[in-house]
């Protein structure tokens, strides 16, 4: 099925939309993190960074809350989509763009507060360090990190996990990387039909603190996030993904 530049796919029953890219997909409703960041901005004075932004499910509402933000997406449909998506009274708020980590650069501490939302894990190990070296360059002092990646029990790459939990105990350092998904895909999947790339790189509260820490942010709060449906029901048992909370000192 195809979409004019401007169409926004439909969500499925479970309120997710699927990224014009065939990387996955985007989330109607808000998870805790993407809230607290939706919540700091309505308070923050500075330009935000909304980074990953997709078709605007955390850009939008920190628009509506007042907040300055400028937000990125590695596929301009995505960002031309959420684009048309802005109030004409809020369009002087956003400042859109189009790239990706580790690639794309903003001069250093730019930004209050950095939203990066199911990305990281996209990247291979030295990229992932390499984009948490990054964001906590562009924050400004006193500026915040909102964070959420997916992790080894999420999706069809769930079935790694006893793998996940041995690397983990072993004390390797990405004990979730997958070099090539492929395998454990099925052959009528769409993203059996991409053109990749086919690693991942899921991440846990663990990792996510050591990364932070390492880039010398503070954690104010890091944790398996629980699922959130369109309906706002959480289903706290799961840990599809983790989300870190930290700030710059």
């Amino acid at each position: 099925m195809t979409h004019s530049p401007l169409e926004m796919p439909a969500a499925n029953s479970a309120g997710l939309i699927p990224t014009l890219n065939r990387k996955g997909f985007m989330n109607e409703t808000l998870n805790q993190v993407s809230q607290a960041f939706v919540d700091y901005a309505a308070s923050c004075e500075f330009q935000l960074l909304d980074m990953g932004c997709a078709y605007g499910v955390a850009t939008l509402p920190a628009l509506a809350a007042g907040a300055n933000v400028t937000a990125c997406d590695m596929d301009a449909g995505h960002v031309a989509i959420l684009q048309s998506r802005v109030p004409q009274d809020q369009r002087w708020q956003l400042t859109p763009c189009v790239g990706e980590m580790p690639d794309i650069e903003f001069i250093r501490e730019t930004f209050g507060a950095v939203h990066c939302s199911r990305l990281v894990h996209f990247l291979k190990p030295d990229d992932t360090r390499l984009a948490f070296e990054q964001m906590a360059k562009w924050l400004r002092p006193g500026g915040k990190l909102f964070l959420i990646s997916d992790t080894p029990y999420a999706g069809y790459w769930s079935a790694t996990v006893p793998d996940y939990l041995a690397r983990k105990a072993a004390g390797e350092e990405w004990p979730g990387f997958i070099d090539d998904t492929r395998p454990l895909l099925r052959p009528d999947s769409r993203k059996a039909q991409s053109d990749g790339p086919f690693h991942l790189n899921p991440l846990d509260p663990d990792l996510l603190i050591r990364e932070v820490e390492r880039v010398g942010l503070t954690v104010e709060d890091a944790r398996f996030l629980p699922s959130v449906s369109k309906a706002k029901r959480e289903r706290p048992l799961s840990k599809n993904q983790a989300g870190v909370i930290a700030i710059k000192e």
